[in-house]
């Protein structure tokens, strides 16, 4: 099923669920795992995209899909309409580049499950669909731009949720410069840790140690991209141990450097 105009597409089928060639589009993809995990190759290596989370490919990032459990959800949208949607809603002028991280995030799932709820049942057909489609591409360049994480974010995205790892993320946030390990995010929690570790991953689809390294990665663009600093002090002053894992997760998160990153972003303004 196929439902499409000139801002972008909906795509839900369930079959062809492996591909043979390698791709590149011109717009962004957003996958959506609703039944199990779902996993793609790209040039850096395999993404997989655990159930009830999300992934954006960037315009042109060469993939393939390997394997996707029962059914394919993905949303294409035109640069061009992002863009805009960033002018409205006051972000800037310059298309994002969202970060190679699969992770869960409540209302962009909730937006998931509604849509495809209507694109299945047998009334959505015709001009309806088109309607619908208009309505939910908006909606969803507003949520890729709150909660999608990627350059145009000064921290990674907000989840609001209760219970212990709500507290931790709190904790991990006042003091994401210091060094934690995974036996004192489980005590502030108050559970062992290998309860935490399942939680987090239940709630967030990382692990309690990457959302931190994340953090404090997004914390540290708005130096990277406002500031002249070198990179190493860059990387201290947000809580990495050296500029070599602060390079290593750069690489990881954005196929590049922070020097690259920081000419390709400053050169757009």
């Amino acid at each position: 099923m196929i439902v499409d105009n000139e801002n972008g597409l909906l795509l839900l089928r369930h079959d062809q669920l492996g591909e043979r060639q390698w791709r590149s589009d011109d717009c962004y993809k957003l996958i959506f795992s609703p039944y199990g995990k779902g996993i793609y190759q790209t040039l850096e290596g395999d993404q997989s995209i655990d159930q009830g989370s999300f992934f954006i490919f960037n315009p042109e990032d060469k993939h393939k899909q390997l394997k996707v459990h029962h059914e394919k959800f993905l949303i294409e949208i035109q640069p061009s309409f992002l863009i805009e949607a960033a002018e409205q809603i006051g972000i800037g002028t310059n298309a994002p580049e969202y970060a190679s991280v699969s992770y869960r995030h409540p209302q962009m799932e909730q937006w998931m499950t509604f849509v495809r709820g209507f694109l299945m049942t047998q009334e959505a057909a015709g001009a309806s669909r088109q309607l619908f489609l208009d309505h939910s591409l908006t909606q969803l360049a507003i949520l890729m731009l709150e909660y999608g994480a990627g350059s145009h974010q000064t921290c990674f995205p907000s989840i609001h949720i209760k219970g212990p790892v709500n507290v931790v993320m709190h904790a991990l946030k006042e003091s994401y410069r210091e060094e934690w390990t995974l036996n004192e995010m489980a005590e502030t929690a108050g559970m062992n840790k290998f309860q935490l570790a399942h939680l987090f991953k239940e709630e967030t689809g990382v692990s309690p140690y990457l959302w931190l390294q994340v953090y404090r990665l997004f914390r540290s663009q708005p130096s990277l991209l406002h500031t002249t600093e070198p990179i190493l002090s860059i990387a201290l002053q947000h809580g990495f141990t050296s500029v070599s894992s602060y390079n290593q997760l750069f690489r990881k998160v954005y196929r590049k450097t922070p020097t690259e990153f920081r000419r390709i972003h400053c050169s757009r303004k």
